[in-house]
């Protein structure tokens, strides 16, 4: 409960999550630095989920469920370090390491089976660190993640 009201201590941030609840939110709105900022932590916290149709929906059960501790359960050892409280710290500097922490964002955030738009990979990078462009384009080069040429969608690569 206190990821939850600390998310909603910013006065911004509580502006924004209630046009969200109020559905006063329009698709343009959400393109800003400030508002990608923003709903970056309350996705993480859950107060907020895209819908099928790309729209955004306040989860109201958010406030009757107890979350975990940890959004991103099962760190490897290797890499307990890098996190605190479910988010990434920093990006590992050496390559080794890097990559192991990529695996095991790739296999905790993407479904092997579904293609993303790059909205929709930043936004589940954003949940666990703000370098989404970097966390990104680590993962295509580390053939983890596969883009489209025209970069109009990523999948994840076959293991």
């Amino acid at each position: 409960m206190d990821q939850l009201m600390s998310a909603l201590a910013d006065p911004e941030r509580l502006k924004l999550y209630a046009r969200i609840v109020l559905d006063e939110l329009t698709p343009g709105d959400e393109d800003s630095a400030a508002a990608r900022k923003h709903l970056g932590r309350l996705f993480s916290t859950g107060l907020v989920e895209r819908r099928r149709d790309g729209s955004l929906r306040a989860d109201p059960t958010v406030f009757r469920r107890e979350r975990p501790a940890e959004i991103h359960p099962a760190v490897p050892r290797l890499l307990t370090g890098f996190f605190a409280r479910g988010r990434l710290t920093s990006i590992p500097v050496r390559a080794t390491v890097r990559h192991e922490l990529l695996v095991h964002l790739t296999g905790t955030l993407f479904d092997a089976e579904r293609t993303y738009t790059e909205g929709e990979v930043n936004e589940a990078f954003r949940t666990v660190h703000e370098d989404t462009s970097a966390l990104r384009r680590y993962c295509v080069n580390d053939g983890l993640l596969i883009r489209e040429r025209d970069g109009s969608s990523y999948r994840r690569a076959h293991a």
